[in-house]
């Protein structure tokens, strides 16, 4: 077992023991809105993750990879 699988393995089991979701893919996620897009102009790329948390409800990860994937 590769260390990439068993800490997928690890995410999983502390999710579930925590009740967190398991991660949506950023395909999954909704696009980051004029707010958002606005602040990652600026390089506010901290201030993004927080508007696109708290308008989305996603995870801190989900939402650092939808902002690094829209160009931070």
């Amino acid at each position: 077992m590769d260390v990439v699988s068993a800490m997928g393995g690890v995410v999983a089991a502390l999710a579930a023991i925590t009740g967190q979701p398991k991660a949506r893919a950023v395909s999954e996620l909704p696009d980051p809105s004029d707010e958002v897009t606005h602040l990652l102009r600026e390089g506010k790329k901290v201030a993004a993750v927080r508007a696109y948390r708290k308008q989305t409800g996603a995870t801190l990860l989900e939402a650092h990879h939808v902002i690094k994937r829209h160009g931070a």
